[in-house]
């Protein structure tokens, strides 16, 4: 009886190739334990500093990069997602932060007050008054009551039968959230 001797392909990077996305290996290769030329060099960044940092920064887009390769390698990532959905937004690109704020609800059972606050002010952005309200109203942050507060005053603003300024109420909620360090400052380029 002979031996099958023929490379297998386990499903999951079988799917993964399915989908284009980049494959790595499970164990590390032969090649990259044995000893090389840059054995003095530092290793190499975490896609997560570089992320991280990007965001800091105020560099948006390049942290919608960042975190978007880190979100295709694992897709329960909460942190990464809403953060990216935050540099989304900053980007206005509104429907795409919708999107990762939602996911992120969806993976937290809406326990995110980022996301939260992040899916209504992008609501807002995209005129959509229902799905504001409802998300504005259920936001909740005991450590910034007046965020609160001021989300459920939106949220009644939204749910009434009169006309809401939008970017009024958009602003007052983004304004108020840096201030009370919920979301980062403003870089000015």
């Amino acid at each position: 009886m002979t031996r099958d001797t023929r490379p297998t392909v386990s499903r999951r990077h079988l799917v993964q190739a399915l989908l284009g996305r980049e494959i790595l290996p499970d164990r590390p290769q032969a090649a990259a334990s044995a000893p090389s030329a840059q054995s003095g060099a530092e290793p190499p960044a975490s896609p997560y500093a570089a992320a991280d940092a990007a965001y800091a920064a105020g560099d948006y887009a390049a942290a919608v990069a960042a975190y978007r390769a880190i979100v295709r390698g694992d897709l329960s990532n909460a942190v990464a997602r809403v953060r990216l959905g935050h540099a989304l937004y900053e980007l206005g690109q509104h429907i795409q932060a919708r999107v990762e704020f939602e996911h992120v609800l969806r993976l937290t059972g809406g326990s995110d007050r980022l996301a939260r606050l992040g899916l209504g002010l992008a609501c807002l952005a995209l005129g959509k008054r229902a799905r504001a309200a409802t998300t504005l109203s259920a936001y909740a942050d005991a450590e910034r009551p007046e965020l609160a507060a001021a989300a459920a005053e939106a949220a009644r603003e939204l749910a009434g039968d009169g006309e809401a300024d939008l970017p009024a109420l958009r602003q007052g909620l983004d304004s108020l959230a840096r201030a009370t360090a919920l979301l980062p400052e403003r870089y000015s380029a």
